[in-house]
């Protein structure tokens, strides 16, 4: 099955590393069905459906940091600082490494006006990323 189909197939790539999904791979046919579905509606905005689709990957796959990241991104976006803060924690207990957890973290804390945790997660984007100019910029502001 071929997903290499415009910005979606782009960012699933970007998000799994997989351009496509064989029948014999002991993949999760519906788990990756619903994860194309979330991150589909992720990118048009439709953050409600991104979190349900989201919800149904992370009932067949729990350990999904990508996921988890997904999701909160769309909690990010509808303004639920609390929920994308807990899925990022999420995803980073998975992927210590997972740089848009981290920065959607860090953003979520400044949303809820925490700036200690802000930068904290914004030195490990820069720790991990160090050309960073997002966390740069915070980290510029607050000195």
């Amino acid at each position: 099955m071929n997903v290499k189909k415009g910005l979606f197939g782009f960012l699933l790539i970007v998000f799994t590393g997989f351009s496509h999904v064989d029948a014999q791979e002991s993949y999760n046919y519906y788990a990756l069905e619903y994860f194309k579905k979330g991150l589909e509606c992720l990118v048009s905005g439709d953050y409600d459906n991104a979190i349900l689709n989201c919800s149904q990957v992370l009932i067949r796959d729990p350990n999904s940091a990508v996921t988890y990241t997904i999701r909160a991104r769309s909690y990010y976006e509808k303004g639920d600082m609390a929920k994308a803060i807990d899925d990022c924690s999420k995803a980073i207990n998975i992927d210590k490494n997972n740089i848009s957890a981290f920065i959607i973290r860090a953003k979520a804390y400044l949303g809820r006006n925490d700036n200690t945790r802000a930068g904290r997660d914004w030195l490990t984007v820069l720790r991990l990323d160090p050309h960073n100019a997002e966390a740069k910029q915070f980290l510029e502001q607050v000195e």
